[in-house]
């Protein structure tokens, strides 16, 4: 996922003649350097707001990868997600669904999640998964299975602990599973970028111009 800030040249030159060809592309790709930045911000706001206790390299990872130079070639600004965090913002700004994994990473549903780290995450190799049995058939109290319960109780897919006396008071649900995990759109990745440079792109390099007219005039 990126976004471009481009312009069109012609168009803003006439508006600025009064500066010299050199100057003017210092004055354009600054103002683009300052709007790339904000649009950066913009959107690791709006993940602190939206994310609830996200890690610092999740904020983080919406970088500026490509600098806009004093040059008609390098009159561009790119603004992107670091590679390492593609795979968990991804659906954060897609609201897309998630295939399931395999059996030792979970796809939760909504029930039985009480068991979670500080990041909201379910606990897995050093907590419910690191007791799982191998059989359904042990009778060990908190002895734990992967799998739907015999007989004619529950028929959910999912992790269960064996309760009470020899492990014959139940089960109790800790984690199900589903074939995919939901995910709802939090971010508009291109509806925000787009606002911000809609909203900014002018007055920075106009910002940049009033500047560098005042250098000229002294």
């Amino acid at each position: 996922m990126d976004i471009q800030v481009k312009t069109d040249l012609k168009k803003l030159q006439k508006k600025m003649d009064v500066l010299q060809h050199k100057t003017f592309n210092k004055v354009l790709s600054e103002g683009m350097n300052y709007t790339g930045a904000k649009v950066v911000n913009a959107h690791r706001e709006m993940l602190l707001r939206k994310l609830e206790k996200p890690r610092k390299t999740s904020i983080t990872a919406i970088v500026m990868s490509q600098f806009a130079k004093p040059n008609k070639r390098g009159l561009k600004v790119t603004v992107r997600v670091k590679s390492y965090a593609t795979k968990f913002l991804y659906y954060i700004y897609t609201g897309e669904n998630e295939p399931a994994r395999s059996q030792s990473y979970p796809s939760p549903t909504d029930d039985a999640m009480g068991r979670r780290n500080q990041f909201g995450n379910i606990v897995t190799q050093r907590g419910i998964l690191k007791r799982l049995d191998k059989t359904k058939e042990s009778q060990r109290k908190g002895s734990r299975f992967i799998g739907v319960p015999k007989g004619k109780g529950s028929k959910v897919y999912g992790i269960w602990e064996r309760q009470g006396r020899k492990g014959r008071g139940g089960l109790d649900l800790l984690v199900a599973f589903t074939p995919f995990i939901r995910h709802r759109k939090f971010i508009d990745w291109f509806k925000l970028s787009q606002k911000v440079v809609q909203n900014n792109f002018y007055k920075e390099v106009n910002k940049q111009f009033a500047r560098r007219v005042k250098q000229v005039l002294r």
